[in-house]
């Protein structure tokens, strides 16, 4: 499922639960043109995670999904009551594995690497942003 940094985004299609909509697909390539965090592989405890730190992540430029092995109705029983899990979560994705990959505006993967945690996650970003900023 991750591809190698430096390499294109994998192709990610899947049924994601948003709180409050409708079931839909989405997929990774919907998100070109703004950095993508997507964290495989979630539990409880990352999901609760992410959000305390989604508009952290947005004040960034990036944008938070998940993705799980989960069925869709299993997320939407989970996290339809979680007030502050407003990010998309992939259902039905075969990656067990809790890895964080970041995807860069023109879908290429920047950083592949274990989960630790949402704090860490967001270094590793900021990371790749701090020589974008001094070339800007």
């Amino acid at each position: 499922m991750i591809t190698p940094i430096g390499t294109a985004a994998p192709v990610l299609r899947a049924e994601a639960f948003v709180r409050g909509e409708q079931r839909r697909t989405l997929d990774l390539a919907d998100f070109r043109g703004t950095w993508l965090v997507v964290a495989f592989g979630v539990r409880h405890a990352d999901i609760l995670e992410l959000a305390r730190l989604e508009e952290t992540f947005a004040a960034d430029g990036a944008v938070v999904v998940a993705a799980t092995p989960d069925d869709w109705h299993d997320l939407e029983h989970r996290y339809g009551p979680e007030a502050e899990v407003r990010f998309p979560i992939l259902s039905g994705v075969d990656e067990r594995r809790r890895i964080t990959a970041i995807v860069d505006p023109d879908g290429v993967v920047r950083h592949v690497g274990l989960r630790r945690s949402a704090r860490e996650v967001l270094s590793v970003l900021e990371a790749q942003l701090t020589p974008l900023q001094r070339a800007a």
